[in-house]
């Protein structure tokens, strides 16, 4: 039992403020919600693939589920040139880097 208790104090984050912890737990949260929202789609898409008589149905599952999935989930978008280069609030390149 003592091993066990020690164990899970070795096991517990040491955080150095209050807002670390909260960014910790929070990303946490954000991973179970994401992962219980892929086991949603795994199982829809494993259903879709031996139920084909109701793809109408399913379908509309996978897309409720995808929609459930936290936005935190979601990358990031920056306006870019062909190349690369990221726009300025005027539309220049470069001006979002302040040259």
């Amino acid at each position: 039992m003592v091993i066990g208790l020690v164990l899970a104090a070795q096991s517990v984050p040491k955080f150095r403020s209050e807002a670390e912890r909260d960014l910790y737990e929070e990303a946490r949260a954000t991973r179970a919600a994401l992962e219980l929202g892929l086991a949603q789609i795994w199982s829809s898409l494993t259903r879709l693939r031996t139920e084909q008589e109701n793809i109408p149905a399913l379908v509309g599952e996978l897309v409720a589920a995808v929609g459930k999935l936290p936005t935190a989930a979601a990358p990031a978008v920056t306006t870019t040139q062909g190349d690369g280069r990221r726009e300025g609030k005027d539309g220049e390149v470069g001006a979002a880097y302040g040259a």
